[in-house]
């Protein structure tokens, strides 16, 4: 017998499959404030610039003017719960987070059956028996008119850059939804007071995840997701990264002596029989429970999707000049995970460097040698959350070319000619003149004549050299 928790879990999962019916229902009702009113934008959370972070925008429906206030409360807990969720929680510096106050005329939502209507901004709707919470989508000839195009509206005006948009419902009957366009819609419910049902919509929208529920659903969408399949040959499922074939049979029973293991369990995508999922339980069949270890591999790889572990670096610039001897400093800014660090090679021309793994790489450029040469740092983070990367979303590399043209001067040929002579050769690159200096003690230098380079080299003669019982010589730019 399907009990009241799997029903409501069944109703609460995707939204496509209704749309025409919602179309129907923003036909026969429409609401909102007016176009000219401009709701403030308010910050919930800021980890750094929003160009690198995953940017979640919290949108009030339901909320009357002097209930806004209830609504930045509601949105600070909704934000707090589901960040407090694996594997959101490992990655919570990863996220900024925002609020859009805008005023409905009444409080709650249209309930139909009771019947009951309510006059709100995005004319959200749902009932008791079905907790899959709708707004009017955009329809072929949309404006901002309708709930989905003020959505839009809104989203475009504050915050253009969001990934995740979560409509928070101003109501006592639990209930959500995902499908709209980066958008999850969840009821701030005295009955849901952790937010289960938005940390499951919320992984619907960012890793397209897809419903564990066995209740059926007529006429969902023959699809599979990253966490249910159809296969049933180990070579055809998608995670069998995590499986232990050793220790788990495929299919996979039931039974408490699996019930942490990842393997092949019968019973998904709205069906008892014929569809799969990896583990016994899990946040997409049942909210109290976590997020599956395939689940939490696919929400932390659309994460990285949309946020890089290079926060910045220096220098700024990738082509980089060098004509002096001073060492070359790159540095790494990472955003690092909460409880782990990310993993840091520098590598020079293809070849990693020993022992250089951390975010600051100080390089000599005659190391380099005068030439071109790259100098190049790859960050990953090895969480042990994700096991299959195949796009390596998890890795970041940043590199730098790095042209070196320092003047160099070499002393060779050296060798005595008669009458207690000396000589050598100066070659190298020198673009101004040179001195040659000499010393008894290599500590006082005496210059004893300034040249140039011809052709790329200068011969030297010391006719004194036999005066002294040891003389050393260096060239020297500039003179």
């Amino acid at each position: 017998m399907m009990t009241r928790t799997r029903f409501l879990k069944r109703q609460v999962g995707r939204l496509r499959p209704l749309r025409a019916w919602m179309a129907g229902l923003a036909l026969m009702y429409c609401a909102g404030l007016p176009a000219q009113v401009q709701p403030p934008m308010v910050t919930l959370r800021t980890n750094g610039f929003g160009s690198n972070r995953l940017n979640v925008v919290f949108l009030s429906e339901g909320y009357q003017t002097n209930q806004l206030g209830q609504f930045l409360a509601d949105a600070t807990n909704a934000l707090k719960n589901l960040l407090s969720h694996p594997p959101y929680s490992e990655y919570s510096n990863y996220f900024n987070a925002y609020a859009i106050k805008v005023a409905s005329t009444n409080s709650g939502s249209d309930h139909p059956s009771y019947p009951s209507y309510k006059n709100t901004y995005f004319n959200s709707s749902y009932d008791g028996s079905d907790t899959l919470i709708t707004i009017p989508p955009n329809f072929a000839d949309a404006n901002a008119s309708h709930g989905q195009g003020k959505v839009d509206a809104l989203l475009q005006a504050y915050l253009p850059n969001y990934q995740l948009a979560i409509l928070l419902v101003n109501d006592t009957i639990k209930g959500g939804s995902d499908g709209f366009d980066k958008t999850a819609i969840a009821a701030a419910s005295p009955s849901d007071p952790t937010f289960e049902i938005l940390t499951h919509e919320t992984a619907h929208v960012l890793a397209n995840l897809g419903d564990e529920y066995t209740g059926a659903y007529p006429g969902f969408p023959n699809t599979e997701e990253p966490n249910t399949t159809q296969q049933t040959n180990f070579n055809s499922i998608k995670w069998k990264g995590w499986i232990d074939t050793n220790a788990t049979p495929i299919p996979t029973p039931p039974t408490f002596a699996y019930q942490d293991s990842v393997g092949l369990f019968q019973g998904a995508h709205y069906n008892t029989t014929g569809w799969y999922r990896p583990q016994l339980n899990c946040a997409m069949g049942n909210f109290s429970s976590p997020f599956c270890a395939v689940c939490s591999e696919a929400l932390v790889l659309a994460v990285y999707q949309r946020v890089r572990p290079v926060d910045g670096f220096t220098p700024s610039g990738t082509n980089i000049s060098v004509t002096t001897s001073p060492p070359l400093a790159f540095t790494l800014t990472l955003l690092q995970p909460s409880t782990h660090s990310l993993n840091v090679q520098w590598f020079t021309n293809g070849t990693a460097l020993a022992g250089a793994t951390n975010p600051l790489l100080t390089l000599l450029p005659e190391s380099l040698g005068n030439k071109t040469s790259v100098v190049s740092a790859v960050v990953r983070d090895y969480t042990p959350l994700v096991r299959t990367d195949p796009t390596n979303f998890l890795s970041q590399t940043v590199s730098w070319k790095v042209v070196v043209n320092i003047p160099q001067l070499n002393l060779d040929t050296v060798r005595w000619l008669s009458g207690g002579r000396f000589a050598f050769r100066v070659t190298g690159n020198a673009p101004q003149n040179f001195v040659i200096q000499g010393s008894t003690n290599l500590s006082n230098w005496i210059p004893l004549a300034t040249n140039s380079l011809v052709g790329g080299s200068f011969s030297y003669t010391n006719t004194t050299a036999s005066a002294f019982p040891m003389r050393y010589f260096r060239a020297k730019m500039p003179p």
